[in-house]
């Protein structure tokens, strides 16, 4: 996932200790209420009712797990926090977040680990809904603007993905698929690219009780140095599969608002339907926008990186920020999120859910965990609970 640069970074992270326990600030009082407190029991609690007007939501009418692991990068420096630390960092740590499996998980070992990771987001409960990212394609993100994957690697890639529905199973399982897809557009050989995604996307959809949604980008994000378009942002989806998938993912990535997604998703829902694609449904992060930015507005955390690493909102009404959105839920359209109402009328019929597959508390979103970061975004979040 990460290019040399970026490694090396993570590397210097960890030498100055930027991941370690730092106590927590408390929410400021004056923090703006942008949404009253949420009336629908958290969908990690209880089970969600769909919406009416999306019956078959999978995410719907039933628990979602959340994982308590080594697997987590929040894990270790949670155990090794003070109480008050603690506190603080269960506005994440206690929400259903989704695991990003990528090809440092080798094909040998991919089943056992996410038959590990599954058995422990369940807890006992064989009904509850796990959530994965696969990450798996080789090369991708600025390498894949360089070569296309080689015959080994499309041969172990298609391993990999053999061995992750094995350890899949029958469990109950949200699949996103290929996060940062607008990659696609720059490879040298984008059908060879898409032909491997197509093929995860077709596999994992046959299994009894998974639902995929194929990376999409973000309502500011379809094609490079170009305004996204439904018409656009649906090419990549029919290359890699969106026939087969449940839909797709929006904002895994980026910072913009489940408002700016919702439209330009449902426009793509639509398109689709009348290209002969049938219903799909799609699902939005919302783990990073509390403060919704674009991505070209966004502000890096440090002079000389990038918008990937974005700065922390140290303030409520600070803006350029990055800050921890809407829990998850099954139940988008509810009132108490603050949308318009057209944007709570598509998501009620189109949206599966709000999902947290974005993972800001970490260096680059990747790796590794950094405690300051996550203190800031529990300090000013406008939704500190449930």
């Amino acid at each position: 996932m990460l290019s040399l640069p970026r490694v090396l970074a993570c590397l210097a992270v960890l030498a100055s200790g930027l991941a370690t326990t730092a106590a927590p600030a408390a929410v400021p009082a004056e923090a703006p209420v942008k949404s009253a407190r949420a009336t629908t029991v958290p969908v990690w609690q209880a089970a969600q009712a769909p919406h009416e007007e999306n019956p078959s939501n999978p995410l719907a009418n039933r628990l979602w797990g959340v994982y308590h692991g080594p697997q987590d990068q929040l894990y270790y420096p949670y155990e090794a926090a003070d109480p008050a630390t603690q506190a603080a960092l269960n506005t994440i740590r206690l929400r259903p977040r989704t695991k990003w499996f990528a090809n440092h998980v080798p094909d040998s070992q991919i089943q056992s680990k996410t038959i590990s990771y599954i058995a422990n987001s369940q807890a006992g409960n064989p009904e509850a809904l796990s959530q994965i990212a696969v990450f798996r394609m080789k090369p991708w993100e600025n390498e894949a603007c360089e070569r296309p994957p080689t015959r080994a690697e499309q041969a172990s890639y298609k391993t990999w993905i053999r061995n992750l529905a094995s350890g899949i199973g029958s469990a109950p399982t949200l699949i996103v698929m290929q996060p940062d897809g607008p990659f696609l557009w720059c490879t040298p050989k984008p059908k060879v690219s898409a032909k491997l995604i197509r093929f995860a996307t077709r596999t994992l959809s046959n299994l009894p009780a998974t639902s995929v949604y194929i990376d999409a980008g973000a309502a500011d994000w379809c094609k490079p140095h170009t305004k996204p378009t439904a018409a656009r942002c649906i090419r990549n989806l029919k290359r890699t599969g969106v026939a087969y998938a449940r839909g797709f993912a929006m904002d895994s990535t980026h910072y913009t608002g489940p408002e700016e997604n919702i439209l330009l998703g449902s426009q793509m829902v639509d398109l689709l339907r009348k290209q002969g694609y049938g219903s799909k449904h799609f699902i939005i992060d919302t783990a990073k926008s509390g403060q919704p930015t674009e991505w070209t507005d966004m502000i890096p955390a440090a002079k000389g990186e990038e918008r990937d690493n974005a700065r922390t909102c140290t303030t409520p009404t600070m803006t350029r920020c990055v800050t921890l959105g809407i829990p998850p839920t099954a139940r988008p359209g509810d009132p108490e999120w603050g949308l318009s109402e057209e944007a709570r009328r598509l998501a009620a019929e189109n949206v599966d859910g709000f999902v947290w597959f974005g993972r800001p508390w970490l260096y680059y979103q990747a790796d590794p965990f950094v405690m300051q970061r996550a203190l800031d975004m529990v300090s000013t979040t406008p939704w500190p609970e449930p």
